[in-house]
């Protein structure tokens, strides 16, 4: 992607009630967002001519959106899609106004993700390719969900690097403890202790429940627009720095290598993109659909040495006042999943500074990154400042 740092803002964000069971379609958790973040970047609806959405088949179209919003759109677009979507679609929000076909873009991601379609409860065998890329090489020995196809990556990388269940665990233990501060989080009220994790069975080796992201009913919302157009709103404008929206594996059939990620390309053109280095992050969201990803991508970002991972985490460096808070709403461990657009709206909070006076604003945080992780195979990630 080209350089494009400070020229492109998120002016608001927004989002839904989360629950297991909303009672109610993708379109009214999607207009709840998309209103709360309208609100919050003080526009009008009518102020947005772009509309996108990222789904697996279980939510509304960015034009039915526009439509209940009251808006005619110019532009909508929805694509097949879970993790790393967030920063795909702004990358294109940010392509679109660059070439002038738009001003100021809403992307949103809704579902009812625990009582609709579920991700975690794995694919039907029958869908094979359909399922994912080479599925038939899997899926009929029983591997058909992703913590099954992620569980062997992380298995694989935990013998090379020495990782353990314990440190797994104090990924968990950090994002949980951020969730006992925001009332918003689904796991607010529900500490965990390393004990209880450790006692806590696998669902699917290495990982637990509390390895394993958060499937709820809910909407978010993101709106981007340029520099200029965001002196124009309310809001504290986050500017993106910069971006590298999808880089992939080398090879299709990712598992052809499993000591490689896509996260592994991601951060040269990112970190130059944006002309920082890892020293300059003060506040992170890494994508966490497992505990294990996050430590993956820690290596592959550059904030620990490979093998030295395990030691980054245990000594607390994910928590606040470590030397990288990570996720500070609780994450998708813990907060809820939206596949990454909920961290992305907590970078941006983080970032304003929404939380000053509390113990949950990462103090005087001027620069934040944001990864997301389709999977080994594709991955994309963006560095914001305030």
């Amino acid at each position: 992607m080209g350089i494009i740092k400070d020229r492109y803002a998120i002016v608001g964000v927004g989002e839904s009630e989360r629950s297991r069971k909303s009672g109610t379609t993708p379109l009214h958790l999607a207009l709840d967002a998309a209103k709360a973040a309208i609100k919050d970047a003080g526009l009008k609806a009518t102020d947005i001519d772009g509309f996108m959405n990222y789904n697996e088949g279980d939510s509304c179209t960015s034009h039915q959106l526009a439509t209940y919003l009251g808006v005619r759109p110019k532009y909508v677009k929805d694509i097949q899609g879970g993790g790393a979507s967030t920063e795909m679609l702004i990358a294109d929000a940010v392509a679109l106004i660059e070439a002038g076909q738009l001003n100021t873009v809403l992307i949103y991601r809704s579902m009812n993700g625990s009582s609709g379609t579920r991700v975690g409860r794995g694919y039907d065998p029958d869908m094979l390719q359909g399922a994912l890329a080479g599925g038939s090489f899997v899926i009929p020995y029983g591997s058909a969900s992703p913590s099954q196809w992620f569980g062997m990556y992380a298995t694989r990388h935990m013998h090379e690097t020495g990782i353990t269940k314990e440190h797994l665990g104090h990924v968990c233990l950090s994002f949980y403890e951020h969730a006992q501060r925001n009332p918003k989080a689904f796991l607010h009220g529900k500490p965990l202790t390393m004990e209880n994790y450790l006692a806590t069975p696998d669902i699917s080796s290495p990982f637990n429940i509390h390895d394993s992201c958060l499937e709820l009913d809910e909407g978010n919302a993101i709106i981007v627009t340029s520099a200029e157009k965001a002196q124009d709103c309310t809001s504290k404008p986050v500017y993106i720095m910069g971006m590298s929206a999808r880089q992939c594996h080398p090879h299709a059939h990712y598992w052809n290598d499993i000591d490689q990620v896509a996260s592994d390309y991601v951060a040269e053109e990112l970190y130059e993109n944006a002309g920082v280095t890892p020293d300059d992050i003060d506040v992170a969201s890494i994508y966490d659909c497992f505990s294990w990803v996050v430590m993956r991508q820690l290596e592959a970002y550059g904030f620990a040495k490979r093998g030295e991972v395990g030691d980054f985490v245990a000594e607390g460096n994910l928590k606040m006042g470590g030397k990288l808070p990570t996720n500070t709403a609780g994450g998708m461990l813990s907060e809820g999943y939206t596949h990454g657009m909920n961290n992305a709206i907590e970078i941006v909070r983080q970032l304003r500074h929404d939380y000053e006076g509390t113990d949950r604003q990462v103090e005087d945080c001027k620069i934040g990154i944001c990864t997301g992780w389709a999977g080994p195979d594709i991955a994309g990630a963006m560095i914001l400042r305030n």
